[in-house]
């Protein structure tokens, strides 16, 4: 199998590159961001997915059997500086891969979000009604729309939460933004009555490429670790990972948050079923997960000579 991957420099994106390579299909990686070289995945090309015409000669010349949308503005605050460039990426240009790929007979897989529910009734089901908060939520949720009106069948929308890992940059997901922010000496606040299902971006990219090689499930489904927490206990849970007391941590409550921040859903988690008992991949723990985690490249040394107790960490310095 041929896999066309968009997002490839991202968190998720990279390890479903990877996901991918470990299942020895050939891969062809694209990013807005693009290097001549990534580790773990190897070649990724320059490719803006809103250069309409760029992108489908591209794919024409490729002719993947399967494309995976990991492309995306994904901060609700760059959304809410730039809506008309996010748009462009997260609905008009996602809609334009959807289409493409029907006319391939490629499968598509693409991903959205937890944010396009309002965080009233959790755990939700993915035949729940979307109610998004945010404008990053509302165009996720458009491009949700945009795509299964392509096709009814040979595409998957996959939403899924709010995702640890190891990100290519080191600066992406949440242990990597608490250690950067411990080592600048701005820690971040994090709120004890927000809730969430972390997954790994890991375990989410297994579970993703078992998708693409089974083409009896399509259409939408949610996909999230097996536990919930609040931001301010996952926290603690990274600090303690890498030697850190959590009165290194910034505690706070939605309450006395600005109403941009307090406006965010409070109570974001997933039902599985039936996605769960269908395929063999099974959704990790908040342990497995952070058995995954890594100090970034650039705090080797700001670790080493600040973590209360480094010998937490088996460091692969």
């Amino acid at each position: 199998m041929k896999v066309a991957l968009f997002g490839a420099t991202g968190l998720l994106g990279w390890s479903v590159g990877q996901a991918v390579l470990r299942r020895r299909y050939n891969l062809v990686s694209f990013s807005g961001n693009g290097s001549d070289e990534l580790k773990g995945i190897g070649r990724v090309t320059p490719l803006s997915i809103t250069d309409d015409q760029n992108l489908t000669r591209t794919l024409l010349d490729e002719w993947p059997d399967a494309i995976i949308n990991c492309s995306a503005i994904s901060s609700p605050d760059a959304v809410n500086e730039s809506p008309r460039k996010s748009h462009a990426i997260n609905v008009v240009a996602t809609t334009r891969l959807a289409e493409i790929a029907a006319h391939l007979g490629a499968r598509f897989l693409h991903v959205s979000t937890d944010m396009v529910f309002d965080g009233t009734q959790s755990p939700y089901r993915s035949t729940d009604l979307p109610n998004p908060l945010t404008e990053y939520g509302r165009q996720k949720l458009e491009a949700e729309k945009s795509v299964l009106a392509t096709t009814d069948d040979n595409l998957i929308v996959l939403r899924v939460t709010l995702l640890n890992g190891n990100s290519p940059s080191g600066q992406r997901s949440p242990h990597e933004r608490i250690l950067n922010g411990l080592a600048t000496g701005s820690p971040p606040l994090l709120f004890d009555d927000e809730i969430r299902q972390p997954s790994s971006a890991g375990n989410v990219a297994e579970a993703m490429v078992e998708l693409l090689e089974r083409s009896n499930l399509n259409g939408l489904f949610h996909w999230a670790g097996s536990e919930e927490v609040s931001r301010y206990e996952l926290g603690i849970r990274i600090l303690d990972r890498f030697g850190f007391s959590s009165n290194h941590l910034k505690r706070g409550s939605r309450k006395e948050a600005p109403a941009e921040i307090a406006n965010r859903p409070a109570h974001l988690t997933f039902e599985l079923n039936p996605l769960v008992g269908k395929l063999k991949t099974r959704p990790a723990d908040l342990e497995e997960q952070l058995a995954e985690l890594t100090i970034p490249a650039q705090l080797y040394g700001w670790y080493r000579e600040n973590a209360d107790d480094p010998t937490r960490y088996v460091a692969r310095f």
